[in-house]
């Protein structure tokens, strides 16, 4: 029997993820798997690249994404739940329930859940982990309350709603899954095993805490600086995921059936049907009173737009009166690491000399897109890093992390032009600026229309 985890972080789960989609999806067809998901934390960025890998290698993509739930009325408490498309309209759901998060809180995005109720349709439920709200009020001795919660998403997701067992070798874990066994009993509810992954092999579990440390600019003398409690949390095998502690064998099985009801199917990341052309748009910025210089190809949706005497706002403003069925947003720019930047940041948080590091990374040939690149072209490179455990240990950390991203922001001079009844992910920045989740790429894959402002 196989195995599919529902439960995965890749890249997109920004500094907490290094599950790299290319490998994750490689690592999947290894393992003989029937199909692999991405569940990221308040983002479906990574959907797009998702799918054209796993289509490319004959595996099902899982589209999911893991999001805060608000209680209410309730204690003002929040946990997470992990959530997965079954088909296009599952995908729009999640787009509608990121944007919901976003909007709430920019710095913390939550929903609340009502907005789940609302947007439930063609989703399924998993309870989450033991930090889940099921497993700490059964661990709280709530079991009343854990019941009323249970009873409360089986309402909203009916057959489609499934309790999370995991365990990672941690005592709390064994407890929580013992009553969530017994809750199971009593309910009926069905039972599926996952593991959170959050990187692709054991020996990555320090990648994952030199992330944590970038995320809270620490380093790794901190008490905080470990992300989890113990070295589990990566990409395991059918094989080690049935060795898991006494679970039934359904909550092996529930993996595959949970696959098996994800349609992936034409328009399970739906697509623009707008008849709005390149040309409408062309025709409309040619009305400006300071008509702008446009530079566009005939069977492209792309359109470079020339500044001249105009202003990017004034411009903006006059799209918008003329469009009022179409949201006007900036799409987002993932800046990958630069095999520099990340090395550097790495030995700081090893407390490496500021002298050293500035050695180390100066040695790095310019045209090295890895560190790995960079040791087989540069001698000096090559023994600097590896004549210590601290240089030759960041090396390894910086490696495994070249293709996460630095930082992701939004590209100011950039707006897609989006159907208002199109449902897409739509974050805030803390300065109020909406934005597509989206990027260049995944615009231009979903039909949309784009321009680009130059001076």
């Amino acid at each position: 029997m196989s195995y599919v985890h529902l439960h995965t972080h890749s890249q997109f789960s920004w500094l907490d993820g290094a599950c790299i989609i290319d490998d994750l999806v490689q690592r999947a067809v290894e393992l003989k798997m029937p199909a692999v998901s991405i569940t990221d934390r308040n983002s479906v960025a990574g959907a797009s690249l998702l799918w054209h890998r796993c289509i490319k290698a004959g595996i099902k993509p899982i589209i999911g994404l893991e999001i805060e739930v608000l209680n209410d009325p309730g204690d003002g408490r929040a946990f997470s739940v992990i959530l997965l498309a079954k088909n296009g309209s599952g995908y729009e759901n999640l787009c509608r329930l990121i944007t919901l998060a976003y909007e709430r809180d920019p710095f913390n995005p939550r929903i609340i859940k009502t907005q789940l109720r609302d947007h439930a349709q063609d989703l399924i439920c998993l309870s989450f982990s033991v930090v889940g709200e099921l497993c700490t009020l059964l661990l709280e001795g709530c079991d009343e309350a854990a019941r009323q919660v249970s009873d409360w998403y089986y309402e909203v997701f009916g057959e489609d709603y499934y309790y999370e067992l995991q365990y990672h070798g941690l005592p709390k874990e064994a407890i929580a899954m013992n009553k969530l066994l017994n809750l199971t009993y009593m309910t009926g509810i069905p039972v599926v095993l996952t593991n959170d992954c959050h990187y692709l092999e054991p020996k990555e579990s320090s990648a994952i805490d030199a992330l944590n440390c970038l995320r809270k600019g620490i380093d790794f003398s901190h008490p905080e600086a470990k992300r989890f409690a113990c070295n589990e949390y990566y990409f395991k095998t059918p094989k080690e995921m049935k060795a898991l502690y006494q679970f039934p064998a359904r909550a092996i099985k529930n993996t595959l059936a949970i696959a098996e009801k994800i349609n992936v199917t034409d328009g399970y990341i739906p697509v623009s049907d707008d008849t709005l052309s390149v040309a409408g748009v062309v025709n409309i910025l040619r009305t400006f009173s300071h008509s702008p210089g446009i530079d566009f190809k005939p069977n492209s949706k792309h359109i470079n737009v020339s500044l001249m005497d105009c202003k990017s706002a004034d411009l903006l403003k006059h799209l918008r009166k003329k469009l009022p069925d179409y949201d006007i947003l900036q799409f987002t720019e993932y800046e990958p690491w630069m095999p520099q930047a990340i090395y550097a940041e790495v030995l700081k948080t090893m407390r490496v000399p500021e002298a050293k590091i500035r050695e180390l990374c100066e040695v790095i040939p310019p045209e090295a897109k890895t560190l790995l690149e960079a040791f087989l072209i540069s001698t000096d490179f090559s023994c600097l890093s590896s004549e210590d455990f601290v240089c030759e240990s960041a090396f390894r950390i910086a490696d495994t992390l070249i293709d996460t991203f630095k930082e992701e922001r939004p590209l100011e001079q950039n707006i897609a032009l989006i159907p208002k009844d199109m449902a897409i992910p739509v974050v805030r920045d803390s300065d109020g600026i909406h934005r597509a989740q989206y990027d260049s790429q995944f615009i231009s894959e979903l039909g949309l229309i784009s321009l680009e402002f130059r001076p």
